[in-house]
């Protein structure tokens, strides 16, 4: 049974947006046999592909609404999983997505272009019940549009805020339900937690005492242990790197408003080694590796128990810089046995990050309203914990905005990758009387199997068709 308090991605994209752009026909991408599937246009910068089951169902009157902040999901593995299903599914791009440099993003327009995606499923023939479903940084997405739909603008105005949301968010609907799966603690915590204050960044000197891939700091090629000394005082200047970013970005930002800016309307904002280098857990098994309290797992024999849940992952981010433009953290090597950057090599190659792919390169306004967070004096990062973030002061935070949100939801994490400790977290601050949290055993992030994690083949059996199953199990039981 499920944990329980309460009641019981294409590469078509670009060819899409052009003939969208154009006026073109929609487009009709590959079928399954039990769904069918078609390029709809959401609104005239919003892509979308509308999944639908073929067969009678009595699950089609509710729409699934899918969309990721940055990435391109308009083939996200919910789609076809849940269709077939029988749920009719919608997913949907941001107006700049695929975004892999994050150069683009803009967390106000992703939320206003998902309630054009809300309006859209809202709209169809038939359905009369929408639930969000968010994955990875998709999930605070959700959160915050279904925190802000629920409550008004004071969800994304009030004091506690960095900077308030715009006045466009007020009209927004909420969905009826909400499912978060693998979520991140948000995108500001993920700035935060990624910020290397190591490096030089234009006005705070490099600090190689705190270089992560130090073997003097516990570092290996195959992973690293860190010391509780040096812990501490790596986050503790990561905290404090931070807030410099956050100050710096609000006296540009004030220096825009009163005419003094060399833009009218914005500024470059670049901030070296942050939301793509390694964060301090990932090549650290120790850390964020498990749950503090017990929940629903579901195992790869079929089985479910209730149990602390435990981190299967393996060491990664082991090399200190991101090699190529779209790289994403799955894709770094296991190992950094190979790499010529363990050692003196990753203080040379730390003194030089790239730029794309390597930095956050953004502008002030983006990076105050989507990239920004604020610690406080007790941040850490323990087995269990992720503390000292200020999780109300962005409207970018999971934990946050799902204390606003009363619909029923469903938390989902996936024991072959790092963010199990983040979907307790959301879990734990959800204000929701009816929520649930369960946990697949070996799946990663994109939910395949965790092959690397597994001690024998097939052990984690089907992990994606596991998740999905008990998703459309949850959401069929609620309507």
């Amino acid at each position: 049974m499920p944990h329980r308090t309460g009641r019981p991605l294409a590469r078509a994209a670009a060819a899409l947006c052009l003939a969208l752009s154009l006026g073109l026909p929609s487009m009709s991408v590959a079928q399954t046999p039990s769904v069918e599937n078609h390029f709809v246009r959401i609104a005239p910068r919003v892509a979308g592909v509308l999944y639908t089951p073929v067969a009678a169902s009595p699950h089609r009157h509710v729409a699934v609404v899918v969309m990721h902040d940055n990435n391109d999901f308009l083939d996200h593995p919910s789609t076809v999983q849940l269709a077939s299903r029988g749920f009719t599914v919608l997913a949907a791009n941001p107006r700049y997505a695929p975004d892999l440099d994050d150069r683009d993003m803009d967390w106000d327009a992703a939320l206003l272009d998902l309630a054009s995606a809300v309006r859209y499923a809202r709209g169809l023939a038939g359905i009369d019940r929408v639930v969000l479903l968010g994955h990875s940084s998709g999930a605070p997405l959700a959160a915050a549009y279904q925190n802000i739909a629920e409550n008004g603008v004071k969800a994304c105005q009030g004091p506690e805020k960095i900077v308030p949301c715009p006045d466009a968010m007020a009209a927004l609907r909420p969905a009826d339900a909400l499912v978060l799966l693998d979520p991140i603690f948000g995108l500001g915590a993920n700035v935060l937690t990624s910020v290397d204050p190591s490096l030089a960044d234009g006005s705070t000197p490099a600090d190689p005492s705190l270089d992560i891939y130090a073997p003097a700091n516990g570092f290996t090629a195959t992973g690293a242990t860190y010391s509780d000394a040096f812990r501490k005082r790596f986050l503790k200047a990561q905290a404090a790197r931070n807030a410099v970013l956050v100050e710096r970005a609000l006296q540009q930002r004030q220096a825009i408003a009163e005419g003094r800016g060399a833009f009218a309307d914005d500024a470059p904002f670049v901030v070296p080694g942050a939301t793509r280098t390694p964060r301090l857990w990932r090549p650290d098994l120790h850390l964020l590796s498990h749950t503090q309290g017990s929940y629903t797992l579901l195992r790869g024999d079929g089985t479910h128990s209730t149990e602390v849940i435990h981190t299967l992952r393996v060491p990664s981010g082991l090399t200190p810089t991101v090699v190529a433009r779209n790289d994403r953290e799955a894709d770094r090597p296991a190992s950094a046995a190979s790499n010529a950057g363990a050692g003196a090599g990753a203080a040379s190659a730390q003194a030089r990050p790239l730029l794309l792919g390597g930095s956050l390169d953004t502008t002030v306004k983006r990076f105050l309203s989507t990239f920004a967070t604020r610690a406080t004096a007790d941040y850490d990062i323990t087995e269990d914990s992720v503390s000292g973030i200020d999780w109300n002061s962005s409207y970018t935070s999971t934990p946050g905005n799902v204390e606003g949100v009363k619909v029923p939801l469903l938390v989902m994490g996936m024991t072959g990758h790092y963010w199990l400790v983040s979907a307790e977290t959301a879990y734990r601050h959800a204000a929701s009387k009816d929520k649930s949290i369960a946990f697949v055993e070996g799946a990663t992030h994109g939910f395949a199997p965790c092959q690397p994690c597994a001690k024998a083949p097939g052990q984690f059996g089907d992990t994606a068709g596991r998740t999905f199953a008990y998703v459309a199990d949850w959401i069929g039981a609620h309507f």
